[in-house]
């Protein structure tokens, strides 16, 4: 069993290191400043926001970017409370910024975000398209930054999204947890073989969205950002990139509660089924290692033990260092101790979820 543990643990740290590899590659990615005279278009579909919404918006009013070449597109996603009023309420002031309301007919493929996403793009005047949404407040440079790295051989640009973790010590740890999934992916992507992205902060070209046909052509999932980046990525003549850029982070709320994360987790595992190869090794190494980490005490000699446990902070913290500093976090690391463990308590615990309720309820939507 000590060799078996030693084996999956030496194997973790190779493939960090070469994700490492792939970190120094998006970190040195160079942007093309002629793209800052490209018409954008910002989408935020937004369904039952009304408490978040206006800070979206405040956000994104302060923009740094031409306004002849900037359009923002407000997605009222069939909101049952009073998300459309607050943002017509909220642009009355702005003509670069419009509400529309997402399309009726929904079909296999179109429907939930989605569809409201589509409803935008489908008018949308942008040759670039960036989204976020409705919980993220935007640096004023982000769509000057995001733009600047589209050319002719860029067709996707995924981004960072910081957790606002000043509101408690439950967000401490799920700030913790985006700098690891998201170094992990903007790491892939530099190693030609990216493993995710986040729809807060993403961006393509309307060409390439029309070229494949738009969401009306990928098949329904719950994690639609994942979908469309992997139908673009799955194409050879397209390029996803995903640099490390403070200027291009987003803002976003925390889940609340125990349930609200619980149901956030069950559908990125649920949308992440679909993962390429190098994922699976990595999925399957991150249980192997959090099993070690959990109960290896209860097989391994006490210092194996301590040694392999070793090996993994070690292994995380080659590609979760550099993006925190990067990225300007700060007071975090105290607590990655205790993410450890929260890491892999959910980690386990996670696959599990789908033998009792293969159900996920996200923005009041069973899916």
């Amino acid at each position: 069993m000590e060799i078996i543990s030693s084996v999956s643990l030496l194997i973790y740290l190779l493939l960090h290191i070469i994700f490492f590899i792939g970190f120094l590659r998006s970190n040195s990615l160079k942007k093309n400043n002629k793209s800052t005279n490209t018409k954008v278009t910002v989408i935020v579909a937004a369904r039952n926001e009304e408490n978040i919404i206006s800070a979206c918006i405040a956000s994104l009013k302060r923009l740094n970017y031409d306004k002849n070449l900037l359009e923002v597109i407000l997605v009222n996603d069939k909101s049952t409370d009073s998300t459309k009023s607050i943002m017509i309420n909220e642009i009355k002031d702005c003509s670069f910024i419009k509400v529309i309301d997402s399309d009726d007919t929904e079909t296999k493929n179109l429907k939930g975000k989605a569809n409201a996403i589509d409803s935008a793009i489908k008018i949308a005047k942008g040759d670039i398209i960036l989204m976020t949404d409705a919980d993220c407040t935007v640096p004023p440079d982000w769509v000057k930054e995001t733009a600047g790295y589209y050319s002719e051989n860029v067709n996707m640009v995924c981004g960072f999204t910081k957790i606002n973790h000043t509101n408690s010590f439950f967000a401490k740890l799920q700030a913790l947890d985006w700098i690891y999934l998201q170094s992990l992916a903007s790491c892939s992507s530099g190693i030609g073989s990216i493993l995710s992205c986040i729809g807060n902060n993403l961006s393509f070209t309307k060409n390439v969205y029309n070229e494949i046909g738009g969401y009306e052509k990928i098949n329904f999932s719950v994690t639609e950002d994942l979908a469309i980046m992997r139908r673009i990525n799955s194409d050879s003549k397209y390029n996803v990139i995903y640099p490390v850029n403070p200027a291009c982070t987003v803002i976003t709320e925390e889940c609340k509660t125990v349930k609200e994360l619980y149901n956030q987790k069950k559908r990125w595992f649920k949308g992440g089924l679909g993962i390429n190869f190098l994922g699976w090794i990595l999925g399957f190494e991150l249980y192997a290692v959090n099993l070690i980490f959990v109960f290896g005490f209860l097989f391994l000699n006490t210092y194996i033990y301590l040694f392999l446990v070793s090996l993994k902070i070690i292994s995380e913290l080659i590609i979760m260092m550099p993006v925190y500093y990067r990225l300007n976090f700060k007071n975090l690391w105290i607590f990655f101790p205790l993410f450890q463990i929260y890491f892999s308590i959910y980690g386990l615990l996670l696959p599990f979820t789908f033998l009792l309720n293969s159900k996920i309820n996200w923005k009041e939507r069973k899916l």
